[in-house]
């Protein structure tokens, strides 16, 4: 890893132009960790911007420098750095514009990773922004707003530090990180806890109608374009409702189905330990983490339930 660093630092150093990629529909991982890079680069003086294809969630608009996040303006960069991308399509319509760039660079923590740069730094465990913590930690340019970031992005990947991804190691991060000035309470709740009135709608709309399947050890929510306009949600307020479902202490395999066009869909998938979820995903060419993966399907409502049902009873 270490070898990498210095590569990664190397690149940077010869770069005066740089761009940081977040991936499409943004979660607290990928905005944080760009975020906390973006803040290096501009401590050392490097003309560095910041991209994502899509609005940043409302839940994450207090987060430190989020006014610097943009759609990739024509242009073509010297360095070109992806964080929390397992594979390029996960740039969205960023893509052209990251490809494009004279050198790229991959940042990334998830075990389905394919690589798609010169450069990839990848490392699974609980959040991306723990390899950036280390990352910056090396580059020395670690300060308050730096570690708010990268504290927060860890604590919306992790699950409040409740997942099996969790290690001694993100512990120890965070702790390290806790020494600087920042009120760490108060970040949990904005970008953890904190829910608005209409994803508490959408939730309490879309929970009643849980479906569940194989003596209650597979359960699926759907959240419809339909369910979205009654209760003036969007696809970024489903983040996270997934969970309730996993919670149950029959479930094994939970999936979350958020349309996004006529039969097209999210999918969503959590499980427990006799389930790979990454497993699931790869299967109809998505992927993510062992408990927590994700992909794009298409079809008829009751196929795609049908399909994935069939995946989870065929691995339970």
């Amino acid at each position: 890893m270490t070898d990498v660093y210095s590569q990664i630092i190397k690149s940077i150093n010869r770069a005066n132009d740089i761009a940081i990629y977040c991936h499409t529909n943004p979660d607290g991982d990928t905005l944080c960790g760009a975020l906390a890079l973006h803040t290096a680069l501009k401590n050392a003086g490097k003309e560095a911007v910041i991209y994502c294809d899509c609005p940043v969630p409302s839940k994450f608009s207090g987060l430190y420098g989020v006014e610097n996040i943009t759609f990739p303006q024509k242009g073509v960069h010297e360095l070109a750095i992806s964080v929390d991308c397992a594979s390029v399509d996960r740039l969205g319509q960023c893509v052209k514009s990251y490809l494009s760039a004279k050198e790229q660079i991959a940042i990334d923590h998830h075990k389905t990773f394919v690589k798609f740069a010169e450069i990839c730094l990848v490392e699974i465990c609980a959040a991306c922004s723990q390899i950036m913590y280390k990352f910056i930690k090396q580059y020395g340019k670690l300060d308050e707003n730096i570690a708010s970031l990268l504290f927060a992005g860890i604590v919306t990947d992790s699950g409040c530090f409740a997942f099996s991804s969790v290690r001694e190691e993100t512990h120890q991060i965070a702790c390290d990180l806790l020494r600087y000035k920042f009120n760490a309470p108060d970040i949990i709740y904005d970008v953890y806890s904190s829910t608005e009135l209409k994803k508490f709608k959408l939730k309490s709309k879309v929970l009643t109608k849980t479906r569940f399947f194989n003596d209650n050890q597979i359960a699926v929510i759907v959240f419809t374009q339909r369910d979205f306009n009654s209760t003036g949600a969007d696809i970024s307020c489903t983040e996270g409702i997934i969970t309730e479902l996993i919670n149950i202490k029959d479930v094994k395999v939970a999936y979350a189905l958020a349309e996004t066009g006529t039969h097209n869909y999210k999918l969503s998938i959590r499980t427990k330990a006799m389930v790979d979820a990454s497993d699931i995903a790869t299967t109809m060419g998505g992927g993510g983490h062992t408990r927590a993966a994700g992909c794009r399907i298409n079809g008829y409502l009751e196929d795609v339930i049908e399909k994935i049902v069939k995946l989870a009873n065929d691995r339970l």
